[in-house]
Parts: structure tokens; sequence; C-alpha cells
């Protein structure tokens, strides 16, 4: 990574900040990572049709 990096990836490391949220509240977090095995037809990669079954819709 170059010293130029428009972003700061620093963080906080140990020491997050304390959020004061009214009533003393908690805060749920939820991550979600989603892993699609195989790949679509496309008509620009060389396929003879693109997608036709869309059962997800």
């Amino acid at each position: 990574m170059t010293s130029h990096y428009p972003r700061d990836l620093i963080g906080y490391g140990r020491t997050p900040p304390h959020a004061n949220w009214p009533g003393k509240a908690k805060i749920a977090v939820q991550f979600v990572l989603n892993y699609e095995e195989g790949g679509e037809n496309c008509v620009l990669h060389g396929d003879s049709g693109s997608e036709q079954f869309l059962s997800e819709i």
C-alpha cells in the first residue's frame, strides 16, 4: 500500500471509541458473506445465450 492512499485504514485497535446510546442501549451487528459457486451465462463471454432461468426472483 502506498503512503498516498486516499483512505485512513488504521482503525482504533485496542482503544475503540465509547458510544453513549440513549438509555444505555446496545446495538446488534450482523455480517453476511454470500458465496456463489459457478457462474452465469453471458453472451459477452462467448456463451450462446444469457441467463434464462431466473428462479430466485
